[in-house]
């Protein structure tokens, strides 16, 4: 069992945990029965780099939770059945009822805030829990409800891109966003942090989450970047971008306007990592030649189970995998030790194992405590870049940017460390 020593370091109070909850349960499941769990991943569409890397760490975390029970002389495996959201909240909803059908309820996803918005009532009603590895919207932070998420919400990355932007001079900045609860939300909470710190938010452009020809709204773009160029004439002006895999057709479209790559550009965790972009060679080059850098959800990579399983993650996938992927590795541990522990059919056997194990649980992408909302409690966040090498592009770690303490904020680049 190739990682199962650094593993049971992370699961070893949780096994102890288990043992004693599992006195007071009647849940009859023998040791040779398999456990199955549901994943809803974008593995087409907008959201497909996420939901592709996401799907790469399930297979190896089923891999080594299957060696885990063998090694124990176990007769259990778990099972993961995967369906394909395809990025669409209608189908994300559909896909669930699929799952519901054959009788799985605890089901990893939906990564998108959409999605997830579209499914949670028919989560709640069913009895169907769901551990979301990077829907963020504000708005589904929700108590007592059954969808609980190993990422913070964006309410810490408003802060963080309104904190690093502000930091690194920027007076004004021009938002272009997906309309829906993901982008709205996240740029009303990067726009009310901006301009506490004194910056200024100028209304900028949304599109249709259908939307495929994105001409009009960048042109549109550019018009707002040089009326703000000359408002603003003694402020930096940059853009900030909340968009999903439908980054790559705006930046290709983006490059034809000098002014908008005279700016820097910011963008948010949905473009973070995105293959698609760098492997796209005049998205790629646009958005080096404007230092984009983008926030996501950060880890720590001086953790030992990272190191063991990480390079794992990375050669399942063949690249470097987003950070919510490394979340998706810890939820199916976690979901199959609350489907070993809860008593079927109960939502608060199921609410009290999942707030049991994520108290105590230590995996890839650290600990998992969650607030009283159900969504992960503390954070990191790095910063990442495109940068150009032997004429192709890669994402780089431009920075990380740390969890608050005593109101600073702590940002790290390089070997710089500032407070802001």
């Amino acid at each position: 069992m190739k990682r199962t020593t650094f593993i049971f370091i992370g699961i070893l109070l949780i096994a102890i945990l288990l043992s004693g909850c599992a006195e007071s349960t009647e849940k009859a499941t023998s040791e040779s029965e398999d456990l199955t769990i549901g994943a809803l991943l974008p593995l087409s569409g907008n959201l497909a780099s996420i939901g592709e890397a996401s799907q790469a760490a399930i297979e190896v975390s089923t891999e080594d939770i299957n060696g885990y029970f063998s090694g124990l002389g176990s007769g259990k495996n778990v099972e993961v059945i995967v369906k394909d959201t395809e990025s669409d909240p209608e189908t994300a909803l559909e896909k669930l009822k699929e799952l519901d059908e054959m009788g799985i309820t605890i089901v990893i996803g939906p990564q998108a805030s959409n999605e997830a918005e579209a499914v949670l009532d028919y989560a709640n009603e069913n009895g169907i829990t769901l551990l979301s590895t990077a829907s963020t919207a504000p708005s589904l932070a929700i108590p007592e409800d059954n969808l609980f998420r190993l990422v913070p919400d964006d309410t810490k990355q408003g802060m963080v891109l309104a904190t690093f932007m502000s930091e690194e001079g920027n007076g004004a900045v021009v938002p272009i966003y997906i309309n829906d609860v993901w982008g709205n939300g996240l740029v009303d909470e990067i726009g009310e942090n901006f301009e506490e710190l004194g910056g200024t938010m100028i209304e900028g452009v949304t599109y249709d989450t259908e939307t495929t020809d994105f001409s009009a709204e960048v042109e549109s773009l550019n018009e707002k970047v040089i009326a703000a160029t000359s408002e603003y004439e003694d402020e930096n002006i940059a853009v900030l971008i909340c968009s999903y895999g439908e980054v790559t057709d705006i930046f290709a479209l983006a490059q034809n306007y000098p002014g908008l790559s005279e700016v820097d550009w910011y963008a948010t965790d949905g473009i973070a990592l995105n293959n698609k972009l760098i492997t796209n060679e005049d998205a790629a080059a646009f958005a080096a030649t404007t230092n984009i850098k983008a926030a996501m959800y950060g880890y720590v990579r001086a953790n030992d189970i990272y190191q063991a399983v990480g390079p794992e993650i990375e050669e399942q996938l063949g690249r470097m995998p987003e950070s919510y992927a490394l979340a998706a590795y810890d939820a199916l541990w976690i979901a199959t030790f609350v489907d070993l522990d809860s008593i079927p059919e109960n939502d608060e056997s199921v609410n009290l194992a999942m707030k049991t194990l994520t108290d105590t649980y230590y995996g890839v992408s650290g600990w998992t405590i969650l607030d009283e909302s159900g969504d992960r409690k503390y954070w990191d966040y790095d910063i990442w870049t495109v940068s150009e090498g032997d004429g192709t592009y890669q994402w780089e770690l431009y920075g990380k940017v740390l969890l608050p303490y005593k109101n600073n904020m702590v940002i790290m680049r390089g070997e710089e460390l500032t407070f802001a």
